[in-house]
């Protein structure tokens, strides 16, 4: 119930002003109640996410070798962005939050975070195996292009500044963005990967930029 409630507080009015008394008003029971759980505002908030977490996990697809490649990226890519789409301030909390924390590398969290990371890196494996991708591939460096895209993406939307972003356009333009420069049919040019390296580290920049400043609205 308090989980609950606490994720209902924490979409409606963002992490950013979260208060545990709130949470506390709307179950029905005393602040004390709350804290008896949960040490502090921060473990309450964290452990709101690591659930949020675990159920995009067990909703995520399943890579199906059975399908064509290029359906399966757009599945793993279509199911992140529709997650961060249903909660985008959960999303600011993961990504503003819980990553600068110089602990992340051991929170529950993180190690969801790579258990996702893993079923994009099945499917490159897979078109490597299939002869469809590179073998000769940097393997790290395409999935984190992909999830750098995928955040590049969605941070005006997590912003506040678009209102609507769409998940289909948007996973297919990753998608062939991504698979029309690692596959063995088109290499990957000097000019796509300067660009995609810069997309990273715009991204990385506006995140810390974020952090010093409150979100629109």
């Amino acid at each position: 119930m308090i989980l609950r409630t606490a994720r209902e507080l924490i979409r409606e009015k963002g992490f950013e002003n979260f208060l545990p008394l709130e949470v506390a008003q709307r179950s029905g029971v005393s602040e004390g109640m709350v804290y008896k759980y949960f040490k502090s505002k921060r473990e309450l908030m964290e452990r709101v996410a690591e659930e949020w977490f675990e159920e995009f996990l067990s909703e995520a697809p399943v890579p199906d070798q059975d399908q064509p490649l290029r359906d399966q990226l757009f599945q793993v890519i279509w199911s992140s962005l529709m997650s961060i789409k249903r909660e985008p301030a959960l999303t600011r909390f993961v990504l503003m939050e819980l990553r600068a924390d110089p602990n992340y590398r051991n929170l529950p969290t993180y190690r969801q975070s790579r258990r996702f990371a893993e079923s994009v890196v099945s499917v490159i494996d897979l078109g490597i195996r299939r002869g469809l991708i590179r073998a000769d591939l940097n393997r790290k460096l395409a999935r984190d292009m992909i999830f750098g895209a995928i955040e590049h993406a969605t941070w005006a939307f997590l912003r506040g500044e678009d209102e609507e972003f769409s998940v289909e356009v948007t996973a297919r333009g990753i998608t062939d963005m991504i698979l029309d420069g690692i596959s063995t049919q088109k290499p990957l040019t000097t000019e796509m990967i300067e660009r995609l390296e810069h997309m990273a580290s715009q991204l990385a920049n506006e995140l810390h930029n974020a952090r010093m400043t409150p979100p629109a609205g």
